[in-house]
């Protein structure tokens, strides 16, 4: 009788033993979730996945192609007995060896896998971008990157949780910023940060991928900037004004159809020949300031310009933009265009933005494109989802890709940040451009083509 309750106290104390974790975690992950996440489940799931990856590392490069067999006799020495002879004095035996890339480092961070790999003889790291994507597939990863650390070795991340899959809408800092835009988050989380200053940027995307909230988003983020005089926009809007007029307030000249889109980049132009004779013989680089600012032309629907209109005005707005993107970037002046179709009869000068944006694309083709040769695997724009927009492909500086979301931008919020940061110097495009001659007589352009807002108020 003892020993039966002996067995049964010993039972509840078995099952409360089990019990007592799965009662505190749910009780924990219940009343707060953002610690449990933080001290309990994100470190378990990342411990699992270094385990994963160091456990599987053979087989992952055997199934993915990365690893070579050779076959070798191996000789045993010692006295072992042998068919016919009592011993025999040594055996050989075929055996066959592998040899894998080197697994050099495995390291967590956030929703992040990153694996060190470090080539095997006979092999690039060209061979080892092309295995990132069957190596993401067997982690079950959301999506992956490549960068080059050497020329034999690479850091393949994976990207085990997707933190683009929720909309973030866009909010305003404040802070005069010239050289960088923040326009929303890269694939693990952190802020994803767009040069402005010496970049042309292209953004390419189809119908209601997202390209207004990457257009707004440098817009917006410049309009501190513009406001304090350092920044000065220029917008073309061949939609008839639709998308630039939501945020005109913010523009020093704003053109809605082909031809006052060309007198817009003349006016331009000029500006541009000015600056380069006042420049000529001082310095090499443009420093944005309240007496010289940085001039952005934003354009939308680039395809209008160069590509859809009469021959005649095709061809002046393509050669004033070529004149533009060749010389502008030293000068000051930068570009930002938005298109549909990347295709070279479509844009012919896409050769000469010097940093582009791939959101949703139709094609691998176009992936090609946008990005590069080689990028259509690595960085998938044709593959992004209709659900997700503002989600883009990019590549960084040092020539790996990576996926960003752009904070959506919403009517009200861009008619605020317009109204509250308003231009302080408004272009007259109806009054005729200046030759370079007479350019260089002056120092400032006349109150007759240039106005001040507090003036016309």
């Amino acid at each position: 009788m003892l020993r039966l309750i002996g067995n049964a106290v010993g039972c509840r104390e078995a099952l409360a033993l089990a019990v007592a974790p799965a009662l505190v975690s749910g009780v924990w992950v219940t009343t707060s979730p953002q610690t449990y996440e933080r001290f309990c489940a994100g470190p378990a799931r990342r411990a699992r996945w270094r385990r994963w990856a160091r456990k599987s590392w053979a087989d992952l490069c055997r199934g993915c192609g990365l690893s070579a067999s050779r076959t070798t006799k191996s000789r045993t020495v010692g006295l072992v007995p042998k068919e016919g002879k009592r011993f025999a004095a040594s055996q050989s035996q075929t055996v066959t060896v592998w040899t894998h890339p080197t697994l050099m480092d495995v390291t967590t961070s956030g929703d992040l896998l990153r694996l060190m790999v470090r080539t095997r003889t006979g092999q690039t790291v060209a061979d080892l971008e092309a295995a990132a994507a069957p190596f993401a597939a067997a982690a079950g990863a959301r999506a992956f990157r490549c960068i080059h650390m050497t020329p034999s070795a690479v850091e393949i991340v994976l990207v085990m949780r997707d933190a683009l899959t929720e909309v973030r809408e866009a909010g305003m800092t404040g802070e005069v910023s010239v050289n960088a835009v923040s326009l929303g988050r890269r694939q693990d989380g952190t802020p994803w940060h767009l040069s402005v200053t010496g970049r042309h940027t292209l953004v390419v995307g189809c119908s209601g991928s997202g390209k207004g909230s990457i257009f707004w988003g440098v817009c917006a983020g410049l309009a501190p900037a513009v406001r304090a005089g350092v920044v000065q926009l220029w917008g073309v809007d061949l939609k008839r004004g639709v998308e630039v007029g939501i945020g005109k307030p913010m523009f020093s000249a704003v053109a809605t159809d082909p031809a006052s889109a060309v007198q817009l980049l003349t006016r331009l132009l000029a500006v541009l020949e000015e600056r380069g004779h006042r420049m000529a013989g001082r310095t090499r680089l443009h420093q944005p300031t309240q007496a010289e600012p940085l001039h952005v032309l934003a354009i939308d629907e680039l395809a209008v310009l160069t590509a859809y209109t009469d021959p005649e005005t095709k061809k002046e707005a393509s050669r004033l933009l070529a004149e533009i993107l060749t010389q502008g970037r030293a000068l000051g002046v930068v570009v930002l265009a938005c298109v549909q179709d990347p295709r070279k009869e479509v844009v012919g000068l896409r050769g000469l933005f010097t940093q582009t944006i791939a959101l949703r694309l139709r094609s691998a083709d176009e992936t090609r494109m946008v990005l590069g040769e080689g990028t259509a695997t690595i960085a998938p724009s044709h593959r992004i989802s209709p659900a997700v927009p503002g989600t883009a492909w990019v590549v960084d500086e040092d020539g790996s890709t990576d996926r960003v979301r752009a904070d959506w931008w919403s009517d009200q919020l861009v008619r605020q940040v317009a109204t509250s940061h308003p231009a302080p110097m408004v272009e007259d495009l109806t009054t005729p451009a200046e030759s370079p001659a007479q350019a260089s007589t002056r120092a400032r352009p006349p109150r007759s083509r240039r106005t001040r807002v507090s003036e016309v108020a």
